[in-house]
Order: C-alpha cells, then sequence, then structure tokens
C-alpha cells in the first residue's frame, strides 16, 4: 500500500470523528444557552439585590433573540419570569435616575441602561438635563476652601513629598462626574449639544464671577493662579466631553476681564497704601514737628513706594512666567496693563505730592486719601 492511499485512509477516519465532535461542539453550545435561559430569571434576581443592574441588562438583551424565536413556545416561563424582573429593574433604574441621592454619573448610567431596554429615555429628555442643570449650583468654586487650599499649597510644610500623589478634591471629582453624565447625555439625546453647550458655558462663565468677587478682596498672584488653574482643569475636562463649546476660547475672554482686574486692583491696592503712608506724614506736620511738608512726605512713603512696586512688579511676573493655557495667550495684554498701570499710579502718586506740598491748592481735595478708603479715585484720574 502506498504512502498516499495510507494517508487518504487516516485522513478519511479523522474527518469522521472530527463531524462528530462538531456536532458535540454545537450540542454542548446549544445546551448553554439552553441553560442560560433557564437560569435568567434567578440570574436577574440575584443583580436585583445586588443593584448590579448592568450585568442585569446585558444578561437580558443577550437572550433576547432567543426569547423572540422561541418565547411563546419552549421558553414562554422563563420569558415571562425575566420580563417580570425586568420590570423591577426599570423601576429601579427610573428610581435612581431622578434620586438627588445619585451622583450625577450614576443617574446617567442609568439613563443609558434604560435606553438598552427600549425604554422611552427620549420622554425625560427635559427632566434629565433639568437634574443636569441644578447640578451646577454644587459645582460652583467655594472662595474660602480654594483660599485654604492655595495658602496650604504655598507653605513648604504641608506641601509633602512632590512625588507623591495628590488625591483629586471634591471639587474635581465632581466636576468629573458632571464631564461624564455630559458624555452619557451626548449618546442618549444626540440633539441636545446646544443645550449641554450652553450648561458648560454656564459652569465657566459662574466660576469667573466668583473669581472675579474674590478679586476684590487682595490677594497675591499665586492665589489668583491657583484658582485659574482650577478653572482651566475643569475647561480641559469639559472640552474633552464637548470639544463644540469651545470653552477655551468662551474662557479665555473671561480670563481677560478677570485678570485685568487684578491688575488694577493691585495699583489700587498700592496707591492706597502709600496715599496713607503720606497722610501719616502730612498729619504729623499739622501737629507742628517743623519740616517741609513734602520732604516729610517723601521720606515717609519712600519705602511704601520702593518696597511696594517691587512686590508688585514680583506678582506681575508669576503671571507671566506661568504656563497656564489661559494666560499664555494673555501676556501682551499683561505687560500693556502693567505699563499703563504703572504710568497711571505714578501720575496720581504726583499728584497727591503736589496735593500735599500746598503747590496745588486750587485743585480740589480727594476725601479718598483721608477716610481710610482705597484711593481709587486718584488712581482712575
Amino acid at each position: 500500500m502506498s504512502v498516499q492511499s495510507r494517508s487518504d485512509g487516516v485522513n478519511t477516519s479523522l474527518f469522521e470523528k472530527r463531524e462528530h465532535i462538531e456536532k458535540l461542539h454545537r450540542t454542548r453550545n446549544l445546551l448553554r444557552k439552553v441553560q442560560f435561559i433557564y437560569d435568567l430569571p434567578a440570574r436577574l434576581g440575584k443583580c436585583i439585590k445586588s443593584e448590579a443592574y448592568a450585568d442585569a441588562v446585558r444578561y437580558y438583551t443577550g437572550a433576547m433573540p432567543i426569547f423572540k424565536a422561541y418565547g411563546d413556545s419552549s421558553f414562554q416561563d422563563c420569558k415571562r419570569a425575566s420580563e417580570e424582573a425586568v420590570t423591577i429593574i426599570i423601576k429601579n433604574l427610573q428610581g435612581k435616575l431622578f434620586s438627588d441621592s445619585e451622583s450625577i454619573q450614576a443617574r446617567a448610567e442609568a439613563a443609558v441602561l434604560l435606553k438598552q431596554l427600549n425604554f422611552p429615555v427620549d420622554s425625560l429628555q427635559a427632566k434629565l438635563l433639568e437634574k443636569l442643570e441644578q447640578s451646577l449650583e454644587e459645582l460652583q468654586l467655594k472662595m474660602e476652601e480654594v483660599a485654604n487650599a492655595s495658602a496650604d499649597s504655598n507653605d513648604p510644610s504641608k506641601q509633602g513629598n512632590i512625588s507623591e500623589a495628590v488625591p483629586p478634591t471634591a471639587h474635581e471629582t465632581s466636576v468629573r462626574e458632571f464631564a461624564e453624565a455630559v458624555r452619557a447625555y451626548r449618546v442618549i439625546f444626540p440633539d441636545s449639544d446646544e443645550q449641554l453647550t450652553k450648561l458648560a458655558q454656564a459652569l465657566v462663565t459662574k466660576h469667573f464671577e466668583s473669581t472675579e468677587q474674590y478679586i476684590k478682596n487682595r490677594i497675591c498672584a499665586a492665589d489668583l493662579l491657583h484658582v485659574l488653574g482650577i478653572i482651566w482643569k475643569d475647561v480641559l475636562l469639559m472640552d474633552d466631553v464637548l470639544p463644540e463649546a469651545a470653552l477655551p476660547d468662551y474662557s479665555l475672554e473671561a480670563a481677560r476681564v478677570a485678570v485685568k482686574q487684578y491688575v488694577a486692583n493691585a495699583f489700587s491696592h498700592l496707591l492706597h497704601d502709600i496715599s496713607d503712608a503720606l497722610m501719616r506724614a502730612h498729619n504729623k506736620q499739622k501737629e507742628g514737628v517743623e519740616e517741609d511738608s513734602l520732604q516729610v512726605a517723601l521720606e515717609a512713603s519712600k519705602k511704601a513706594v520702593l518696597q511696594g512696586s517691587m512686590d508688585a512688579l514680583l506678582d506681575f511676573r508669576q503671571l507671566l512666567d506661568d504656563s497656564l493655557g489661559l494666560l499664555v495667550k494673555l501676556r501682551d495684554l499683561i505687560v500693556d496693563w502693567v505699563q499703563e498701570g504703572f504710568q497711571n499710579f505714578f501720575g496720581a502718586l504726583d499728584d497727591l505730592f503736589l496735593l500735599l506740598s500746598g503747590r496745588n491748592s486750587s485743585a480740589p481735595h480727594d476725601n479718598s486719601l483721608t477716610d481710610g478708603t482705597q484711593g481709587e479715585k486718584v488712581f482712575a484720574g
């Protein structure tokens, strides 16, 4: 017998066995599917108890083709029991969707699961977006907490090891949940981009409104950078899930207003400090100190002018040196604002010296120099 004939004989024998093995394999797979269908009601019940709704939806949707083909005959009881379990799941998911105690992300996941179960979630769109809008209040920057965090970050004793991972703040966690909810809503409601864009822009607007109020206090550049860093991180998170909102460009204009306000306030505070020093010297001269009032004023305010100007320059230098995306595009404007600010500052200072020396007696006195308020009127002039 030739080698070829022996080979053909072996192949024929193996072919028959291979067919038998494949038939057994198909039978085993079929039995597994049948067993899965019979076990499905119990599986769904366990998922309900453990609140593993994602698993429950996956099991049920996986069984749907079999139920559609054989649900009215062989698997009628299993189908009915499974549908009863799914009714409970839908009810529970609706409860999660509108529960204030659930996170935004959990609500969004519930909506996705309901949609997979062919529940008409489009009818809930207005309510869902209203919930999302209400959650904006929880995302507002709390400036007291921001100020404390900024102080800790500037305190070497509280900085710890730089290589240690910094845990996310409660605010960052909330914004991440909000961003994931927006991502989910875009999937659920493809026509909701315009509404979501308004919500995202409202978040940025409220952030900068809080920042402008914060700037009215006397803060340093490090404090401002800390706040802008938080806002920019939020902007990038939202831009990742909703690029159509163009939040980086939208936030740039708001940042321009805030930084310009900070520069103006810094000069206003500086002028106020020097005005105080000048007025103290002027009052001493009135009380009988026999020195020329201008000379006394110059000596008394020299340190305040030099030190204050240097501190202001160092603060502005921090803004210019920082690599934050918001500030990089504003560098040229910041330089212009600082130059203009110093020109106005020294002009206002010159007016003060003339006023106190009596050389400008015809000019009306500015009450802001004597009542302890900031010299904003003089500075503006």
